[in-house]
């Protein structure tokens, strides 16, 4: 039996949650002891709920200067934190006595790179889950997010010698073996959750990919009334500038609509129902929505968009930040959806959204497309999430 610590640090939202906790169960069930440290006081509760011994990550505090542009993965962790080499140092030997206390043989990192670092220098063995879009594409320096703008390798390798004077500064000796960038992100297994076509920086080499362990657990239990020309499933955040126009021409459409929105107020999606829409204030259970929906609406968060790519259903994709930019882009690329870019206004729903219902050639890439994935099981994905981790734990 192993020690395993699974540790989240950065990153809001769901997503680290659904996909970390199953690969903990998964271990679990093989007989491994699994601790469990998280960003959020919510999913604190939640694991704690589970059994795992739950502790709060040690976090970095993001600069009130954050910049909000970063242009490559060492630009974002400077952005997050790792700027300030103190605070950096402060946060490294918080989990080196983390670890030091629990003597874990495995770390499994979730977007959770001081504590990749610790354990590195700790000589933990290390694995990382998630997106793809925390695990920076290969080169040197580190390739910009954003490939389709000008960008000067000079500045990239600039911001990349920055982020490694900061590692320096805060860890000291420790550090001697990071030698560039790609090193502070190095683990012995990377273990992407999602498809090879979704990652937001296309399919690579020298990773794992296992497909995401996603998770309805505590969703609502939801069915179609009615039989409508389309039925529209939308996952959203109501904080978005534009979310009442969308909720008013969805409500308008000529399609049943089912809407989880998170986070909304109950009385505020109870008065937002009307008609063919149907908005709830947590999330829903996607196993029988899925098939029979002719369109998915969402900001592109991975997890949604593997779900529906797998059930051969066609996507609206609003993107909020640069991981669900990416992730929006291979999806048009691929013929199987369509993106509103982020900063700019957002299309007149009422009539894009019944456009992409009523495509024929979109519908029919969909389904081609999840032909390739036939036969996928999402629980399975967790259990060789897990064996490999395990594995990395024998070694």
């Amino acid at each position: 039996m192993a020690r395993i610590v699974c540790a989240w640090e950065f990153g809001t939202g769901l997503g680290h949650v659904r996909r970390l906790l199953p690969i903990a169960r998964e271990l679990r069930s093989m007989g491994h002891a699994v601790s469990v440290a998280v960003r959020d006081s919510l999913y604190i509760d939640h694991s704690a709920a589970e059994g795992f011994e739950t502790f709060a990550a040690p976090l970095l505090r993001e600069p009130m200067d954050a910049n909000r542009a970063p242009i490559n993965s060492s630009d974002i962790l400077l952005s997050l934190g790792f700027s300030d080499a103190p605070a950096l140092g402060g946060v490294l030997r918080a989990w080196r006595s983390l670890f030091e206390a629990m003597q874990p043989s495995v770390l499994v990192a979730d977007y959770a790179p001081s504590a990749l670092l610790a354990a590195g220098f700790a000589g933990i063995p290390r694995a990382t889950v998630g997106s793809g879009f925390a695990l920076p594409p290969p080169g040197n320096p580190i390739p910009a997010l954003r490939p389709w703008m000008p960008n000067d390798p000079g500045v990239l390798k600039a911001v990349d010698d920055r982020l490694v004077a900061c590692v320096h500064a805060a860890a000291g000796k420790a550090a001697r073996e990071i030698h560039d960038a790609p090193a502070v992100f190095h683990a012995e297994a990377h273990i992407l959750c999602t498809f090879p076509e979704i990652d937001p920086f296309g399919a690579r080499e020298g990773v794992a990919y296992v497909g995401p362990p996603a998770s309805d657990e505590g969703g609502l239990e939801v069915r179609w009334q009615e039989d409508a020309p389309h039925r529209l499933l939308a996952y959203l955040k109501p904080e978005v500038p534009y979310f009442d126009s969308l909720l008013a021409d969805l409500s308008g459409m000529d399609a049943e609509v089912i809407a989880a929105v998170p986070g909304i107020d109950p009385a505020r999606a109870h008065a937002a129902s009307t008609g063919r829409l149907r908005v709830y204030p947590r999330s829903v259970r996607l196993e029988e929505l899925l098939p029979m929906a002719s369109l998915c609406l969402s900001h592109a968060g991975s997890g949604f968009v593997a779900r529906a790519l797998v059930a051969g259903v066609p996507m609206a994709l609003l993107p909020l930040q640069v991981e669900q930019y990416l992730i929006a882009r291979r999806v048009e690329e691929a013929g199987l959806g369509a993106l509103s870019p982020p900063h700019r206004p957002p299309p007149r729903f009422g009539e894009w959204l019944p456009r992409l219902m009523a495509s024929e050639p979109m519908r029919e890439a969909a389904r081609r497309h999840a032909a390739s994935h036939r036969g996928y099981s999402f629980a399975l994905a967790a259990r060789q999430a897990a064996e490999r981790v395990a594995a990395l734990a024998a070694r």
